[in-house]
């Protein structure tokens, strides 16, 4: 028990020091142009949805809400397989949208702050959930295929 106890403190780690970092720099983030506006670093109120697409408003609001819940709850079933690569990536999309929801319900936005191309807007909350959603493909993926090499 203690081992696996230790396993999910060891995973849950990383996500927790993301977030932590996340939330530092969306309250103190320097302006910074990197590579003649190859990247900027600069605070970024972003109204709109995710990726910038045109959706907001308080069904924008109650969807994300609904979506945390519900990876919530799968977190928490994957806490008991403490060697589960999808407990870091749960992790990893549960805290990313735990920030960024948290500003767009403290804020009525969500604070970006990485600049891309004098392009898009997006912060490391952004890239956890992207991540966290890259590594749940890969296990699907790795999954599906150890099932039909089984059944063939």
């Amino acid at each position: 028990m203690l081992h696996v106890i230790c396993c999910v403190k060891i995973k849950l780690f990383l996500p927790i020091i993301l977030l932590i970092i996340d939330r530092l720099i969306k309250y103190f983030a320097p302006s910074i142009d990197i590579g003649g506006g190859f990247l900027k670093i600069d605070l970024y109120k972003n109204y709109a949805g995710a990726f910038s697409l045109p959706i907001a408003g308080i069904l924008y609001d109650i969807a994300g809400i609904i979506l945390l819940i519900i990876f919530l709850i799968i977190f928490f079933k994957e806490i008991k397989k403490a060697y589960s690569l999808q407990l870091i990536a749960y992790s990893l999309i549960v805290f990313g949208g735990a920030s960024n929801l948290f500003d767009r319900l403290y804020f009525g936005y969500v604070i970006d702050y990485v600049q891309v191309f004098q392009r898009s807007f997006f912060n490391i909350a952004d890239t956890m959930i992207i991540f966290g959603i890259v590594i749940l493909l890969n296990c699907y993926i790795i999954e599906r295929k150890k099932t039909d090499n089984i059944t063939i």
